[in-house]
């Protein structure tokens, strides 16, 4: 049977890239989230980051996760400062998602 092997170099580069992802979470304390919650954290900081805010139905929207998953995530990591909620200037009913740290 013939095996297609990934070249060390790619191998090594995904070993370093995923200890640096590793430590990033570690730094932000996600290590103890399930998959499925580190997820809603990266939709958050990656919005944030290109658009320069990200609300609740941004996350849902770009995660394809349920209304009810997004919603307990990030009531969570609201208990766990990770994130804040701060109400829109431009629309009352909506609320912005801030990272804590």
């Amino acid at each position: 049977m013939y095996y297609l092997y990934m070249p060390s170099k790619y191998s090594n580069d995904l070993s370093s890239i995923l200890e640096m992802l590793w430590n990033i979470e570690k730094d932000l304390n996600l290590v103890s989230y399930n998959e499925t919650e580190k997820k809603v954290y990266h939709i958050i900081a990656w919005n944030i980051s290109t658009n320069g805010s990200c609300n609740i139905s941004d996350v849902i929207n770009n995660s394809g996760f349920s209304r009810s998953t997004v919603y307990k995530t990030i009531k969570k990591f609201e208990a766990a400062d990770l994130v804040l909620l701060k109400q829109s200037q431009g629309d009352k009913r909506e609320f912005n998602l801030v990272l804590a740290h």
